[in-house]
């Protein structure tokens, strides 16, 4: 147990500096203090992980931003299908109508046909 100068326990942070990335070190637990480093958890570093972890740390960090942008077009796609989905249903819709009102006009010249077959074969008979 490491306490601080203020007299609480420590608390154990990671440093992400590129002079030591993933390094542990004691910090100080009051918010804002001005003894925030107390000391190191760990042992140094040796020089070839200085080089290589920051390196990993960006990758990782422009893999995660390509991730998020794939997200955001997924999201945004799926907006878009939903509108054409939208968009479909009511076109099937207007569709069916337009059926229906195909249909009503078809009964309507059959129907006018037969009367007009029914008065010219009466007046024809007469």
């Amino acid at each position: 147990m490491v306490v601080c100068f203020c007299g609480k326990l420590a608390l154990v942070k990671i440093s992400w500096t590129p002079l030591n990335p993933g390094r542990r070190f004691y910090a100080c637990p009051t918010k804002d203090s001005v003894g925030g480093f107390i000391g190191w958890v760990d042992p140094p570093m040796c020089a070839r992980s200085k080089t290589i972890i920051p390196g990993l740390l960006r990758n990782i960090n422009t893999l995660e931003e390509r991730c998020n942008g794939l997200v955001r077009s997924i999201n945004m796609l799926q907006e878009q299908c939903n509108g054409l989905l939208s968009r479909n249903n009511m076109l099937e819709a207007r569709c069916d109508a337009l059926k229906d009102e195909g249909f009503k006009l078809k009964m309507y010249l059959c129907v006018s046909w037969f009367m007009f077959v029914i008065v010219i074969f009466s007046i024809w008979s007469m």
